[in-house]
């Protein structure tokens, strides 16, 4: 059974594309001695929200390539280094979905893969490094860090390789 229909798939990889940019790839949730925080971990940065206090030296927004450098413990430099990497890997399908936005005909024509499966294996990429960084995150982290994107980017990959192409 085909997910997404043949005539539709190219505008559902562009949409899929823009929609695992949008969503965040983890949330997290813990709280500690009356102070609540949440982490919003979105491909290019990050927002905390501290609730209860006011700690010092405390950046509530960091774009991604600065999570790493600010994470004290290994296994979250990890976690947002792999972070970076899977916004670097999004880039490519992002910059591809414009374009192939614009002019459909002319991105399959010149591509020596079906774009729809390209953008399916980058989606897919992109969702297995953000799910090794949330991993990382529920082992280390205190609370609750749900891989809300990961899953996203994983599903729609999942529809994009398995789409009918004939």
């Amino acid at each position: 059974m085909a997910w997404v229909k043949s005539e539709y798939a190219g505008e559902f990889a562009v949409l899929a594309t823009w929609l695992v940019g949008l969503a965040p790839w983890s949330v997290s949730l813990f709280e500690i001695e009356g102070v609540t925080v949440v982490g919003l971990r979105f491909l290019p940065f990050r927002f905390q929200f501290i609730f209860g206090a006011t700690l010092p030296g405390e950046r509530p927004f960091l774009w991604a390539w600065q999570v790493a450098t600010f994470q004290e413990s290994e296994p979250l430099a990890l976690a947002g280094t792999l972070g970076v990497t899977a916004l670097a890997v999004f880039l490519l399908p992002l910059g591809l979905s414009l374009y192939y936005y614009a002019a459909e005909e002319r991105v399959e024509a010149a591509l020596p893969v079906d774009p729809v499966r390209l953008f399916g294996g980058l989606l897919g990429l992109v969702g297995v490094l953000t799910l090794a960084a949330s991993g990382l995150f529920i082992t280390s982290f205190p609370g609750i860090t749900v891989p809300v994107g990961t899953l996203v980017a994983l599903v729609f990959a999942f529809f994009l390789l398995t789409v009918d192409r004939a």
